[in-house]
C-alpha cells in the first residue's frame, strides 16, 4: 500500500491498513513532502506492518544524514524499515535538490554503498571514497548500535543504467507503476540478472512492483482517475523507451503536448483505454480484487504495492470540495476496505 500524502493522513491510513492485514505501507517524496518524516510517524503508531519509502530521494541529502534518518526509523519501528531510494528526473535533481545531475547512476550507486558503510558507524571509523561521494567519520563509541546489522536498500529504476545499478548494488528493485508484468519479464529481469552476475552476486535483487489501483463503484470515474495518474507519469521523456515498447508512442506524445499547454484534463483524456487496462486496475471493489489477483498471478515480482492515484484531477469530489487531500483519503480507505476480508488472516 503506497501512501502519497502528508504525515497525519499517512499515519491514520497506515494504522487502517495494518488493521486490515496489509503487509507493508510505503511513503513517497515530492517537492512539498518528505518520505522519512511520515515513515517515522508510522513507525511510532504501528506494530507489525513493514514501512518502506517508494521513494526517498537518494540525492539532495548527504549519505550521513540519510543513514542517520534510516537508523532512527529502524529503531523506532523495531526493525521494520525498508529504505527505497530513487534519483528523480535530472531537471528536478538540479532545481529541487540542488545537486549535480551528472552521471546520476554512478552517484546513486555510491550513495547506497556509503549508506551501508555508515549504517555500521560506532567504535570504528567509517571511510568511503568514491568518484562522487566521499565520507570520513571518526570513531563514535557513544553511538547507539543499529537495530539490525543490515537494512534492506531498494532502488527505483526504469531505464538501463539505473537497472544495472540496482542489479549490482541494491537489495531490491522498486519497479515504476508504468512498468507492467510483461515489461518486468522482458526488459527488467534480464538486465537485473545480467548486472547481478557481472557484479559476482549469486542472485538478482528482489522486485517490488507497483500498480495503480482505483476503487470506485462508478467504473468510468475510476478509469478517469487512473488515466490522470498515468498521464502524470507518461508525460516524462525519460519513459519514452517504455512507451515505445508498449506501442504507445502516439499516446505519450499527445499526453506530453497537452501537459506542455497546461491542460491536464486533455492529458488524461489522451490516455487510451488499452493504456488504462495495461497500467492500472480501476472499478468497483469486486472487479478490482479479481483483476489484482490476476495481476499478482501473472506478475514477475516478489512484492506488489498498490498505488492509489494522488493526481485526482478528474475526481468530482476533489473539485467540489476544494480539498484533494480528503478525496485522496477516501480513495485509499476504499482500497483498504476492498481487501480487508481477503487479508483478514493476517490481522492482529
Amino acid at each position: 500500500m503506497a501512501l502519497a500524502c502528508g504525515p497525519s493522513d499517512a499515519v491514520a491510513l497506515a494504522v487502517e491498513a495494518e488493521r486490515a492485514g496489509f503487509d507493508s505501507v510505503w511513503t513517497t517524496e515530492f517537492s512539498w513532502r518528505s518520505a522519512t518524516v511520515p515513515m517515522a510517524a508510522i513507525a511510532a503508531a504501528t506494530d507489525r506492518v513493514a514501512i518502506g519509502s517508494a521513494i526517498a530521494y537518494a540525492l539532495g541529502r548527504s549519505p550521513a544524514i540519510l543513514a542517520a534518518e534510516a537508523r532512527d526509523i529502524d529503531e523506532l519501528s523495531d526493525g521494520r524499515l525498508i529504505l527505497g531510494l530513487g534519483s528523480a528526473q535530472p531537471a528536478r535533481i538540479r532545481r529541487w535538490l540542488g545537486a549535480d545531475p551528472t552521471d546520476v547512476p554512478a552517484q546513486v550507486a555510491e550513495v547506497i554503498e556509503s549508506v551501508r558503510a555508515l549504517w555500521r558507524l560506532g567504535p570504528d571509523p567509517v571511510s568511503y571514497r568514491g568518484r562522487h561521494v566521499r565520507v570520513d567519520v571518526e570513531a563514535t563509541p557513544s553511538a547507539y548500535p543499529p537495530r539490525r546489522r543490515e537494512v534492506p536498500i531498494l532502488l527505483a529504476a526504469v531505464n538501463q543504467r539505473m537497472l544495472q545499478v540496482a542489479g549490482a548494488v541494491a537489495d531490491g528493485l522498486i519497479a515504476h507503476p508504468i512498468v507492467d508484468g510483461p515489461a518486468l519479464r522482458e526488459l527488467v529481469r534480464p538486465t537485473l540478472e545480467a548486472a547481478a552476475a557481472s557484479a559476482g552476486r549469486a542472485t538478482a535483487p528482489a522486485v517490488a512492483a507497483m500498480v495503480i489501483v482505483v476503487v470506485d463503484d462508478d467504473e468510468e470515474q475510476a478509469r478517469r482517475n487512473a488515466a490522470s495518474q498515468i498521464a502524470f507519469y507518461a508525460q516524462h521523456p525519460a519513459y519514452a523507451p517504455l512507451m515505445d515498447h508498449y506501442g504507445l508512442v502516439g499516446a505519450s506524445t499527445s499526453i506530453r503536448d497537452a501537459v506542455g499547454h497546461g491542460d491536464w484534463e486533455a492529458a488524461a483524456a489522451a490516455v487510451p483505454d488499452p493504456m488504462i487496462d495495461r497500467l492500472s486496475v480501476a472499478g468497483p471493489a469486486g472487479l478490482v480484487k479479481t483483476r489484482i489477483g490476476e495481476r499478482l498471478d501473472a506478475a514477475d515480482c516478489d512484492t506488489l504495492i498498490l498505488h492509489t492515484p494522488s493526481m485526482l484531477m478528474s475526481d468530482p469530489g476533489a473539485r467540489a470540495s476544494g480539498d484533494p487531500a480528503a478525496a485522496y483519503r477516501s480513495h485509499v480507505s476504499r482500497l483498504i476496505d476492498a481487501f480487508a476480508d481477503a487479508l483478514s488472516p493476517r490481522r492482529r
